[in-house]
């Protein structure tokens, strides 16, 4: 069965600088809205000009949605960040693609849910956590930066019902460590982990170690990859990821960005 994904307009209807450059911004599209999931991503052409540079829209995961509005959290790290940042205002309109890639899958069912962030992981988790809480599902959330700087909206997720642990990597908030540190360090606080589904997103090495620790424990994790790609349906594959066991590679784009982390070599 095809998926479904739309060439649409989405226009600014609010945005900000939650932290050092690191932003959230609101954009309106009920097509994009209507058929995403948590873990899905859209291309955003940052520029709307034809002969602006970069040519190559650019893939931010879906954060949040609420009525016909949908939410993406990016850093400003590069060319294409940086003018999506600067051409940000209400009322500007972005040609956008998407709801694209796989989602979170087997999100329906009663376990419990351990929800893991390292830094800008949070953005596609931050959508999947809020899922589970209308659901009402047990949810606890590891999230881990390098500082205190680069935490949002820990209000928001302290005065709900999230079991919320935070770790910084210089100890300026939270847990001394990095999000694997706090991980062993609090196994008596979650119990047998065989009892919860288990997602993890962030920086390929945090998320390849997470992984395989919960690998040597005969338990399996969904971890949602970035990586550089163009189109965002598998025609340009640039965008390849090694499958386990030498079958040839997954395109992230459209056979992801989520995988059981058992699948794959990253």
């Amino acid at each position: 069965m095809c998926k479904i994904y739309y060439e649409s307009k989405a226009k600014v209807v609010d945005f900000k600088e939650e932290s050092k450059n690191i932003y959230s911004v609101w954009l309106e599209s009920k097509e994009i809205v209507k058929d995403s999931k948590p873990g899905q991503f859209i291309n955003v052409q940052v520029s709307n000009t034809e002969n602006s540079i970069p040519v190559l829209r650019r893939p931010f995961a879906i954060s949040s949605i609420d009525g016909n509005n949908f939410q993406l959290i990016f850093d400003v790290v590069g060319r294409g960040t940086n003018i999506f940042k600067e051409n940000l205002k209400i009322g500007k309109v972005f040609n956008v693609s998407g709801p694209l890639g796989n989602s979170f899958f087997d999100i329906d069912n009663d376990k419990k849910k351990l929800l893991i962030a390292g830094g800008l992981g949070i953005a596609p988790i931050k959508y999947l956590m809020e899922y589970f809480l209308e659901k009402d599902r047990d949810v606890a959330l590891i999230w881990g930066n390098r500082d205190k700087s680069q935490f949002f909206e820990l209000d928001k997720y302290l005065s709900s019902n999230i079991k919320l642990f935070i770790t910084s990597d210089n100890g300026s908030v939270g847990f001394n460590g990095n999000v694997l540190d706090l991980l062993k360090s609090s196994i008596d606080k979650f119990g047998d982990f065989k009892d919860y589904d288990i997602y993890v997103v962030g920086p390929t090495p945090m998320m390849r170690a997470v992984s395989n620790y919960f690998l040597e424990k005969g338990v399996e994790t969904q971890v949602s990859l970035e990586e550089p790609m163009a189109c965002g349906i598998g025609v340009c594959q640039g965008c390849a990821v090694e499958k386990r066991g030498g079958n040839g590679f997954f395109l992230v784009c459209k056979e992801g960005p989520v995988f059981k982390s058992s699948t794959i070599i990253f």
